[in-house]
């Protein structure tokens, strides 16, 4: 379940490392936000070395403590799918995405759940493991 205020982990190719919740935009519940759900988060913590190898204007883009649109993939909640099967993360991750839920990067690491591929056919195209 991820709030306002809590931290959670970029898992794109941006350079953003670490990003805190501010809003939760859209939610089943009004003030926490689980799997596939949307959030506005600040950039808390950049990696240097990917940053200085981002082009000029996207430089600025990602600068500390600027404001972006993300999407959690993945959460520390259990989620149980249709056929009963529970699964949990250990992790708090989000993705960066515009307006129309399109990935900003071109690449996603790590699981992703098959449901939030099927319902986002986007985020299925950048993403390196569906479970």
């Amino acid at each position: 379940m991820i709030q306002l205020g809590s931290i959670v982990k970029v898992t794109d190719k941006t350079s953003i490392v670490l990003g805190q919740c501010i809003k939760v935009l859209k939610s089943y519940k009004n003030k926490i936000a689980c799997m596939g759900d949307i959030v506005l988060i600040t950039v808390q913590w950049i990696n240097s070395k990917k940053f200085m190898l981002l082009k000029p204007r996207l430089q600025k883009k990602y600068l500390k403590g600027t404001i972006h649109r993300a999407l959690v993939i993945r959460a520390k909640v259990n989620y149980c799918r249709i056929s009963g099967i529970y699964l949990k993360f250990d992790e708090n991750c989000v993705i960066l995405i515009t307006k129309t839920v399109v990935p900003v990067s071109n690449r996603v690491y790590g699981p992703v759940l098959r449901e939030m591929c099927m319902q986002w056919p986007s985020l299925g195209c950048v993403s390196l493991c569906i479970i």
